[in-house]
């Protein structure tokens, strides 16, 4: 039996749905991700030549959960990596696990530190996406509904940038059609 690859991160998965419009391609929630290379903008063919940007995509590789893209307004949970010490940063500021402020000097470094998690008090007025196209699933419950959106394996690389191919798109739009059937 396989055995199931270890993930960094929570238990969670990104994926852009069809709302997403790259934001004109500069999107807000490839700028959030604390993980290089995990939220991608991916370009479509024009039938004239040329690019334009498309929608994003999450390399589901490199998704730790940790829905930076999702709210603004998350507080991280860290963990010592040594001490096994609970820490709650929120807007650049560290709390210990009662939620005491921990003065700057006695703040861990930050590669003492690894996210295990995020929470927040009211996340729907906060989300990044202006189009509400993330969503935040557990992680093969990710894995199957990203497959509506974009196939990994048909993303192309050209100059740098990631392009579906035309039938490639025509095909991912078809298949998500059948969500709202």
């Amino acid at each position: 039996m396989a055995e199931a690859k270890k993930r960094k991160g929570t238990a969670l998965l990104a994926v852009m749905n069809e709302n997403c419009s790259s934001c004109a391609g500069s999107p807000i929630c490839e700028v959030h991700c604390p993980v290089e290379g995990c939220i991608n903008l991916l370009y479509e063919e024009l039938p004239q030549g040329g690019l334009k940007p498309y929608r994003v995509f999450v390399d589901n590789d490199k998704c730790i959960g940790c829905q930076m893209c999702y709210s603004d307004d998350l507080t991280k949970i860290q963990q010592h990596k040594e001490t096994g010490e609970i820490f709650y940063e929120y807007a650049n500021r560290f709390y210990d696990a009662n939620r005491k402020p921990i003065p700057p000097d006695a703040v861990p470094k930050r590669i003492q530190l690894q996210l295990i998690g995020t929470e927040s008090e009211d996340r729907l007025d906060k989300k990044i996406c202006p189009w509400d196209a993330i969503k935040m699933y557990e992680f093969d419950d990710g894995l199957a509904m990203s497959e509506y959106f974009y196939d990994i394996t048909k993303i192309k690389e050209v100059n740098g940038l990631y392009v579906v191919e035309p039938e490639e798109k025509a095909r991912l739009e078809d298949k998500q059609s059948e969500l709202y059937e």
